[in-house]
């Protein structure tokens, strides 16, 4: 090769180097990756020279910080699209606009114990200050809706499984399970439990919230004059829902979704409290629940309820069906059961493992403290190690 060709091989070669290079000086660094919905990479500083730990920091920044990352990654998903691939960035993209998960994992047993072992130490300090404890198991869109995969797909029967075995190793002398998967595969067909969901979401619906949580009471047996014809549906269909998938896929599915919301026809008049540990705010409904949905793009968590609003909130009705309190360590899966829990007890507690850094509180004092008669854990069948981490963490850190 002569030096002419190969001055011209090399030369748009350096320019997209020294381009890449120079555009990455310019463009301020983001912080998060919506498409991704975490965290990105910073800048590693002098200390993580003296800890060793800047060579792998540095990698992890190039490649979170990567001019026009974003760009490229739709760009790539629309193409894989437009090729007619059915699964882009592990999402499986089906009939009608659903759009499903890469099946679970199959999780091991010492996972399995290890994650049943934080349920059962965290419910001894429960029943040691008189408090009934359950672990309620609320189906993950995944388990629910198996039918929509393409056939052959492996690992469809993982999430319940785990789920299963998980159960096997709870203290049942202390912990009534209540198992929601088992109700709704067995009440309801394949296309009923479609209505329970949102397509391009991994949280059931409004409507699947409510059918979850009549079956929740009816187990618990806590009160018996409860009418359920006393409740309605109300849909709501300003503003644009994105579905958690969706939004990880740079909102490539145009799916406008009607948002539902199921509560009693005369709603009560509900008391709202953010509670930091040692005193209690009274705030508006609105600062807590359906926080967005007046914004043109609407969230789940801005439908119902963001983690970030029940650090620990309690809500209270006087007018509820029971004088029992309730405290539910949850997931994001509870977020449109608040109210209806609210219409049970007289004061339901909220509390999210992954929003009390900044309550000097652990979860067992949080449990110890609390004047509820009875704890509940509400984890959906395939995240609830992922949540039963985060107490981990957090017991070990405290």
């Amino acid at each position: 090769m002569n030096n002419k060709k190969a001055k011209w091989i090399a030369l748009p070669f350096i320019t997209i180097i020294m381009g890449t290079f120079f555009i990455s000086v310019i463009i301020k660094d983001k912080e998060y990756s919506a498409s991704e919905n975490r965290t990105l990479a910073q800048m590693p500083t002098l200390k993580d020279v003296k800890s060793g730990e800047y060579t792998g920091k540095f990698e992890n920044y190039f490649s979170d910080q990567f001019p026009f990352r974003e760009e490229l990654s739709e760009l790539y998903s629309k193409a894989e699209i437009l090729l007619g691939k059915d699964k882009v960035k592990n999402y499986y993209l089906l009939d009608d606009n659903w759009i499903m998960p890469t099946p679970s994992k199959k999780m091991s047993e010492k996972e399995l114990k290890d994650a049943a072992n934080e349920i059962n130490e965290l419910s001894k300090i429960a029943v040691n200050s008189n408090k009934k404890v359950y672990y309620v198991s609320i189906p993950h869109k995944e388990s629910m809706l198996t039918h929509l995969y393409p056939k052959y797909t492996d690992g469809l029967e993982n999430a319940i499984d785990n789920k299963n075995n998980f159960k096997r190793y709870l203290d049942l002398e202390n912990i009534n399970c209540i198992d929601v998967d088992e109700h709704f595969l067995k009440e309801f067909n394949e296309s009923q439990r479609e209505n329970l969901y949102f397509k391009t979401d991994h949280h059931w619906n409004g409507i699947g919230a409510y059918e979850g949580f009549k079956s929740i009471i009816e187990d618990m047996n806590i009160v018996n004059n409860i009418s359920w014809d006393n409740y309605t549906q109300t849909m709501f269909d300003k503003g644009y829902f994105l579905g958690s998938y969706n939004k990880n896929l740079n909102n490539l599915v145009k799916e406008d979704e009607t948002i539902p919301y199921v509560h009693l026809k005369n709603r009560p008049n509900y008391e709202y409290y953010k509670f930091d540990g040692k005193t209690e705010t009274k705030c508006k409904e609105e600062d807590v629940i359906g926080t967005r949905r007046n914004e043109e793009e609407i969230l789940y968590g801005g439908t119902y309820m963001f983690g970030n609003a029940c650090s620990i909130l309690k809500i209270r009705n006087e007018d509820a069906l029971s004088d029992k309190k309730l405290l539910i360590i949850r997931d994001s899966y509870q977020a449109p059961t608040s109210w209806l829990f609210a219409d049970i007890f007289s004061e339901v507690q909220l509390v999210d493992p992954r929003y009390i850094e900044s309550i000097d509180l652990s979860i067992d004092n949080i449990i110890r403290n609390s004047d509820a008669d009875m704890v509940m854990f509400m984890y959906n069948t395939t995240d609830f190690k992922t949540m039963i981490d985060v107490i981990k963490e957090q017991r070990e850190n405290i």
